[in-house]
């Protein structure tokens, strides 16, 4: 099986996994709150994601009370595109061989015999 690694065009790796949130799991409203805590991230991160969603014209919000939902604005030309590069990118094939990685076991190409170790920017200061 070819290995894809996930496609460098989210702005963050949070407005990826929000969309992936959005576009493939849910596939209905859901308010900021939830949003947050389906991908275990702080809701005022959510909230500034969402504005730009919002103002790309992707998603579209209401007040519900003092909630705010959201969902996929289907009319968006990004909308159907979009849910079909989710899909394809969203769990990218691990690398079954040596081979296959890129940088060998560790993922750095010196096989990750250092990885353990840490940098010197974080040793601590007497």
């Amino acid at each position: 099986m070819q290995h894809f690694e996930p496609l460098p065009l989210f702005r963050t790796d949070t407005q990826r996994r929000l969309l992936v949130e959005l576009f493939l799991e849910s596939g209905a409203r859901r308010t900021l709150s939830d949003l947050a805590r389906a991908i275990d991230v702080d809701p005022t991160t959510v909230m500034r994601e969402m504005d730009r969603l919002e103002s790309s014209g992707l998603i579209t919000e209401r007040r519900v009370g003092r909630a705010r939902v959201v969902e996929i604005d289907e009319s968006s030309p990004y909308a159907a595109p979009l849910r079909q590069l989710l899909n394809v990118t969203r769990r990218p094939a691990e690398p079954t061989t040596p081979a296959e990685r890129p940088f060998g076991h560790g993922g750095q190409k010196d096989g990750g015999r250092h990885d353990r170790r840490p940098l010197p920017s974080s040793r601590r200061r007497r």
